[in-house]
């Protein structure tokens, strides 16, 4: 008896301990999305599909001059997207930058409540200016926020006038039009005078992955003994860039390239299906890492690629994307801090879209559609 009274005991502890974990696992999928961890992987392990050509891809032409490929054959759950905007193919492809704080309730006064106005938000109020459709929208560069008011780190440059005198951080990302033909740039630390003279778009604060077509050096992952997320520094000429708690997780990742001789521009779009913060436990703690790719990922993918220049932009949860599809509606990537969804098509007004905002967005549009 007492020993078949000590195993009901058993059990019931046992059935106790399974719901706890049960609701802990619900409450972790809440927050942070799902959690498919791939056993053995190593944070330097190169990710399954940070190579060129995807085999699996789906490709597609939503828009003249626009070839786009989506895979979603990774192992661990990764989507993957990239889009090739030929500009010979279509001249009135623009590269732009949008920033929150440049048409809020006070411009320009570096404050924007910005989670409300993700992606489909501003692509919709972009569309309404009457200069063009945009045909893809993505998130840029780093920023700093206080609960819903975000600041920037760094200076950005609207319709050639430089704003936002805080500093440099790392490299200056963008374009400048001759006679009306793109020519993108990145630039290492620029003082702010120098910003208006080289671009007509930019932002900062990116790290460059391949300059003139050779890989800038990266952080090292740390070693056993290390600490795991060492500070943040300016980079050397042949440096990167390092970002503290970015580079060397697996996350959701934003990447901007181009050719020699600007005919095209890419963007690459990495989608985890969990979310930031879980990849930074596990980075931290040694766990077989979940799906999305490090920075070394996005930078190994470009160098098969064959990419003249490649930037990393902001990425993790606020990575984001709006694409014009060919039946006019959008297909929408959102913010992981937004929605837990991977990815929406919504009508062409984008209604219904989630919020989840970054402080600063690029985008193309077809300025032959403009009014």
């Amino acid at each position: 008896m007492a020993r078949a009274r000590a195993r009901r005991i058993l059990w019931r502890a046992f059935g106790l301990l399974v719901l706890l974990l049960v609701i802990c696992a619900g409450i972790l999928h809440h927050f942070f999305g799902p959690f498919p961890i791939r056993a053995g992987a190593r944070p330097e392990d190169p990710a399954p599909m940070a190579r060129w050509p995807w085999l699996h891809a789906r490709v597609d032409n939503p828009h003249p001059g626009v070839t786009h490929w989506i895979d979603r054959s990774s192992p661990d759950g990764t989507v993957l997207e990239l889009f090739d905007f030929d500009l010979r193919k279509n001249p009135h492809l623009r590269l732009e930058l949008y920033d929150q704080d440049e048409d809020d309730r006070v411009p320009f006064d570096d404050r924007t409540a910005f989670r409300a106005r993700a992606v489909g938000q501003v692509t919709r109020h972009l569309n309404e200016t009457g200069r063009g459709r945009v045909v893809t929208a993505w998130n840029g560069l780093f920023f700093q926020y206080t609960g819903e008011v975000a600041r920037h780190v760094a200076p950005v440059v609207l319709n050639g006038k430089a704003l936002y005198n805080v500093g440099a951080v790392r490299w200056a990302v963008g374009v400048k039009y001759q006679r009306n033909a793109p020519v993108f740039k990145v630039m290492r630390l620029p003082a702010f005078g120098v910003l208006a003279r080289e671009f007509d778009f930019a932002a900062e604060g990116a790290s460059c992955l391949i300059l003139e077509g050779r890989p800038l050096r990266l952080q090292p992952f740390p070693k056993a003994n290390e600490d795991p997320f060492p500070p943040s520094k300016p980079p050397g000429p042949d440096e990167s860039g390092f970002v503290r708690k970015v580079d060397h997780i697996r996350t959701s990742r934003t990447s901007m390239a181009w050719s020699k001789d600007n005919r095209h521009f890419y963007l690459l779009i990495v989608k985890e299906p969990d979310a930031e913060a879980p990849s930074i436990v596990a980075f931290r703690n040694h766990i077989p890492l979940m799906g999305g790719w490090t920075v070394a990922d996005v930078q190994r993918f470009w160098q098969q690629f064959g990419a003249w220049c490649a930037v990393n932009l902001d990425g993790g949860d606020v990575t984001q994307l709006a694409a014009l599809r060919k039946d006019g509606r959008y297909d929408l990537v959102p913010a992981r801090w937004g929605s837990g969804s991977m990815r929406l098509t919504l009508s062409s007004d984008l209604a219904g879209a989630p919020p989840g905002g970054s402080m600063m967005y690029f985008f193309i549009r077809d300025t032959s559609a403009a009014h």
